[in-house]
C-alpha cells in the first residue's frame, strides 16, 4: 500500500481537501483527533460506463489517530452525487438518505443477526450533504476484493457465491423486520417507485427509447415478428407496465432487496492459490434498496449479470442454491417464518416482469464494451441525439446482448408476461 507512484488522472473537486478527510476519519474511526499527513488520489472516476449516476473518487489517507499514535494508511472510496437537472430524479428517489440510513442504521444489525461473520457491505465512514451529497466508504480493494467482468457476465461459480450471500442478506432482513417492523419505513420503494414513474417524463422517455429500439431490432429477427409486435404494444403502455412491475403484491413474501443487483454492485474475493476461484462477495451501492418480493432481486440479477449458458442450463440449480442459503439462515436465526421452496419459486415466477425490465433497461448497458460506453453518464444521456445513438450501440456493442435477449424474450413470451 504505497502512497507514492499512484497515477492521478484528473484533479479532484476542491472540497475533497484535508479538512474533509479529517472529518471523515474522525467520524469513521470514532476518534476525537485525527491528523492527516497526506492524501493521495488515484483514478478520479471509474468511467468507462462503470458508474452512471455518481462520481467515484479513490483516495489513500496517511494519518495519525490520537488513539493509537501510529502513522497509518487507509484506502477510501468517495461517492458524490451532484444534484443537477439531469440527476434531480435521485433527489426525488431519496437515494442519498436511503443509503445513509442503510449504512448507519441497518447494515450492522443485519451482520449481527446473521451471526456467522458474513459481511454484506463496506464500512461507511462519513456522509455529508455540503457542498454536495457525498458518502465515504472503506475501499474493499485493499482487502483483496475486486469487480468481475461486466461484459462477459458471471459463470456458475461466481453466481453461486453471490446467491448464497443474497440468501443470507434476505434472511437477516426478514428477521430484522420481525424484531423492528419500523425499519421498513425508509425502504418502501426502489427505482420503480410509482409516483416517480408517473411524474418523471425523462425516465419514461429513456425507457421508451430503450424498449422501442429493442422492439425494432427484434422485428428484424426471423421468426420473432409476433414477439416484436408484443414488445411494441408493451411499449405503447410503458408507464402503466412499469408501475405494475414495481408495485407491491398483497401477501407476497418481503425481504430487503438490494434493488440494483448487477455485476458492478458486488465485489468478489478470490482464493489465494486459485486466483479465478471466488470465495466471498460483498454488496456495494444500496441507494435503491427496498422491501419487496425476493423475486425482484433474483430476476434482476439473472437477467442482467449471468452468462447465457448458465442461464439456460443452470437456472433451477441457482434458485435452489439461493433457497438453501435463505432457509438455513432463517432456521439458524430461529425465524418465525421459513418459506418453502415452492413459496420462493412462486415469488420468482410472479416477478418475471422485473426480469424483463432488467433485460431491456440494464443488460444492454451492462454488457457494452468499455470503448463504447466510456462517455455515457446521466448528464450525457439528456442529449436526445446522443442518447439515440448510444442506445442503438447498447444493443449491438456486444454479441452477448443479442444472444441473451433472443433466449430471454422467447422465454418471457412462453411465460405469457406480454399477454
Amino acid at each position: 500500500m504505497k502512497l507514492e507512484g499512484e497515477k492521478r488522472t484528473s484533479e479532484p473537486p476542491k472540497y475533497l481537501n484535508e479538512d474533509f478527510f479529517k472529518a471523515a476519519l474522525e467520524d469513521g474511526l470514532r476518534d476525537m483527533r485525527v491528523d492527516i499527513k497526506k492524501i493521495i488520489f488515484a483514478e478520479s472516476n471509474s468511467g468507462g460506463g462503470e458508474n452512471y449516476c455518481s462520481k467515484i473518487y479513490r483516495a489513500r489517507a496517511l494519518y495519525r489517530s490520537s488513539k493509537r499514535q501510529l502513522d497509518e494508511e487507509l484506502a477510501l472510496i468517495v461517492k458524490s452525487i451532484a444534484i443537477t437537472p439531469a440527476t434531480q430524479f435521485l433527489e426525488e428517489l431519496a437515494v442519498y438518505l436511503r443509503e445513509k440510513i442503510f449504512y448507519f442504521d441497518v447494515l450492522g444489525k443485519l451482520e449481527v443477526l446473521i451471526g456467522d461473520g458474513s459481511k454484506f457491505g463496506a464500512k461507511c465512514f462519513y456522509t455529508t450533504r455540503e457542498p454536495i451529497q457525498t458518502i465515504v466508504f472503506d475501499d474493499l480493494t485493499q482487502y483483496g476484493y475486486k469487480l468481475a467482468n461486466r461484459q462477459s457476465g458471471l459463470n456458475e461459480e461466481h453466481c453461486v457465491v453471490i446467491l448464497k450471500k443474497l440468501g443470507k442478506f434476505h434472511a437477516s432482513s426478514m428477521v430484522l423486520v420481525e424484531k423492528e417492523p419500523s425499519v421498513r419505513e425508509h425502504f418502501s420503494s426502489g427505482m420503480l417507485d410509482e409516483n416517480y414513474i408517473r411524474t418523471n417524463e425523462r425516465f419514461i422517455n429513456f425507457m421508451t427509447l430503450q424498449l422501442r429500439t429493442l422492439a425494432n431490432l427484434v422485428g428484424k429477427w426471423a421468426g420473432y415478428e409476433k414477439l416484436a409486435e408484443k414488445l411494441h404494444r408493451h411499449c405503447d403502455n410503458i408507464k402503466e407496465n412499469l408501475v405494475v412491475t414495481g408495485r407491491a403484491v398483497p401477501g407476497e413474501i418481503t425481504v430487503l432487496n438490494h434493488g440494483d443487483l448487477w455485476v458492478n454492485n458486488f465485489m468478489y474475493k478470490y482464493h489465494d492459490e486459485l486466483p479465478t476461484k471466488p470465495i466471498d462477495a460483498i454488496f456495494v451501492d444500496f441507494q435503491n434498496s427496498f422491501f419487496g418480493s425476493p423475486g425482484c432481486d433474483i430476476n434482476f440479477f439473472l437477467n442482467s449479470s449471468v452468462q447465457l449458458d448458465v442461464l439456460m442450463h443452470r437456472r433451477e440449480f441457482l434458485i435452489q442454491t439461493y433457497y438453501d442459503s435463505l432457509r438455513e439462515s432463517l432456521e439458524r436465526m430461529h425465524s418465525e417464518f421459513v418459506p418453502s421452496y415452492a413459496d420462493i419459486q412462486h415469488e420468482i415466477n410472479a416477478r418475471e416482469l422485473y426480469g424483463f425490465f432488467s433485460s431491456y433497461a440494464f443488460l444492454p448497458m451492462v454488457t457494452m464494451r468499455k470503448e463504447d460506453s466510456y462517455d455515457i453518464s446521466i448528464e450525457a444521456l439528456t442529449d436526445q441525439d446522443f442518447a439515440k445513438k448510444k442506445v442503438q450501440l447498447m444493443f449491438s456493442s456486444n454479441p452477448r446482448t443479442t444472444d441473451t435477449l433472443r433466449y430471454a424474450l422467447r422465454r418471457f413470451d412462453e411465460l405469457g408476461i406480454f399477454d
